[in-house]
Parts: C-alpha cells; sequence; structure tokens
C-alpha cells in the first residue's frame, strides 16, 4: 500500500472517529427557532423503558424499565442545543403516526406545555408534533384544546402517575396545560440558557 493511500485512510479514520463522537444534544437549532425546532427521540410511543440522553456524551442510556404497568402514550425527547429549569435538555413529549426509534432526530412544532413540578424541580414539558414538511398530518393540529380531550387525559394521567413506583421516588405535581405560546417562550429561553453556557 501507498503512502499516499495510507494518509488517506488515516484522514477517513479520523474524521469518522470525529463524526462518532458528536454529542447529539449540540445539533442545531434552526433559524426559526422556536417556531420550529429538532428534538431527538428518546423514548418511542408504547415503550416502557426510559431511555436518556447523556448529557456529556449524547449516547441513548437505558435509565430504568417502568415500574408502573402503563407505556407511554407519545414519542418522548429532549430539545437540541436547550437547557430546562432542571438544567437539563428541555423536554418534549410528541405526537408521531408511528413509534420513533431512540436515537433518531425530528423537527418539531410546539402546540402546548404541560406545567410539571419534579422533585421540587420546575420540570415542563413541551407538547409537539411535527412540523409540515416532515408530515402535514398535524398541520391542523395548532394548540391543546386541537387535541382530543382524551389525548389530553391521557397526558397528564401518565405523568401524574408514572413515578408511583417503586415508593419513594421524586412527587410529581402537575400544574395544567398552558399555550404554544407559552411553550414558545419556555424554548426560546432554553435555547438561549444553552448559547449562554457555551
Amino acid at each position: 500500500m501507498n503512502l499516499k493511500r495510507l494518509a488517506a485512510l488515516a484522514l477517513l479514520f479520523t474524521a469518522s472517529a470525529a463524526v462518532q463522537a458528536q454529542n447529539v444534544l449540540d445539533f442545531p437549532q434552526p433559524d426559526n427557532v422556536p417556531d420550529e425546532f429538532y428534538a431527538v427521540t428518546e423514548i418511542p410511543a408504547g415503550g416502557t423503558i426510559k431511555y436518556e440522553t447523556d448529557a456529556k456524551t449524547g449516547f441513548i442510556v437505558a435509565d430504568r424499565f417502568q415500574s408502573m404497568p402503563l407505556a407511554w402514550p407519545a414519542n418522548y425527547g429532549s430539545l437540541t442545543q436547550s437547557l430546562g429549569g432542571d438544567n437539563d435538555p428541555l423536554d418534549v413529549i410528541f405526537y408521531t403516526r408511528a413509534p420513533l426509534q431512540p436515537g433518531t432526530l425530528i423537527k418539531l412544532r410546539a402546540i402546548g406545555v404541560l406545567k410539571m413540578i419534579d422533585g421540587g424541580e420546575v420540570d415542563d414539558k413541551i407538547v409537539a408534533v411535527p412540523t409540515s414538511k416532515i408530515d402535514p398530518t398535524w398541520d391542523d393540529i395548532k394548540s391543546m384544546s386541537d387535541l382530543p380531550r382524551m389525548e389530553q387525559a391521557r397526558l397528564e394521567a401518565f405523568f401524574r402517575v408514572y413515578k408511583q413506583l417503586p415508593e419513594g421516588r421524586k412527587k410529581v405535581e402537575l400544574n395544567g396545560f398552558e399555550s404554544a405560546d407559552v411553550a414558545k417562550s419556555e424554548i426560546k429561553k432554553a435555547f438561549n440558557a444553552y448559547k449562554a453556557k457555551q
């Protein structure tokens, strides 16, 4: 093998390693954030395993099996380039026609926010749907009131009880839903908090 080819292979290996080392949580947000934003999927709709994206590495890790006998009502994940009130990436629960695999990035738009306190810390959940380019099925869903009432009730019921087992876990308090505008404001704040730490 000649020296030129060997150098090219070394460069390719180095570039490949650099790409693999990129943290998915650093994935850039679009210019029109907070109207649209990227999130990384951690838990598929219907899942019973709590996956999380490790903030330092970007790897998806299995955090725990769900102890309550219930499944996630929609896909769940984190906004990239964001820091929420708990100093973790901002949480999002979002609807798609089919469950997304952990690690999948998707562009979303907010329709509301579920106000939540987890163990005394703010832990709001942005509620979102795919952008029109990803799936126009959701174009008529602009606010929480556009979701069926039963779907809203499922979201609240899930987060009200999902940490009840095993005993001794953090207490969860729900404070209802807020509008898409409030959600966008939280997204903008979380995006700015992330940028300020860079």
